[in-house]
């Protein structure tokens, strides 16, 4: 099912980039990081993500303007241990610290998700086969 989601992990952490990185390619997905804002926006632009996990706090660019600079048919959740006050910009949340569950059920959203846009738009020829 998860084999081919691309994920983008965002985080300024190191460690953080790294667990949550693990955990996606733990259970088939092909994984990409960024380490700043800059960076996960340069990275979106040049390849198609089925989904996003960004760092709400980083300097500089932080998440939530990340999220604002993203087109809206990308799936975005904000990932942080401070996950109040959300612009509306976001599709939902990974709590830190994450679990392999939450991870599993960030992916049925964005497999879901695009389910629901291909089916809006019309039709499913912009979705891979996620089903």
């Amino acid at each position: 099912m998860s084999g081919d989601l691309r994920i983008l992990v965002v985080d300024d952490h190191p460690v953080n980039r790294h667990i949550l990185a693990e955990l996606f390619t733990a259970v088939g997905c092909a994984v990409a990081t960024a380490e700043s804002g800059p960076d996960a926006l340069a990275a979106s632009g040049i390849e198609r993500f089925d989904l996003i996990c960004l760092d709400r706090h980083m300097p500089g660019l932080s998440g939530d303007d990340v999220a604002a600079g993203l087109p809206a048919d990308q799936f975005v959740l904000a990932w942080s241990t401070d996950l109040t006050d959300l612009p509306s910009r976001y599709n939902g949340t990974l709590s830190k610290p994450v679990t392999l569950d939450a991870v599993q059920g960030a992916i049925t959203r964005a497999i879901a998700w695009q389910i629901s846009l291909a089916r809006r738009a019309g039709g499913f020829a912009r979705l891979r086969s996620v089903a």
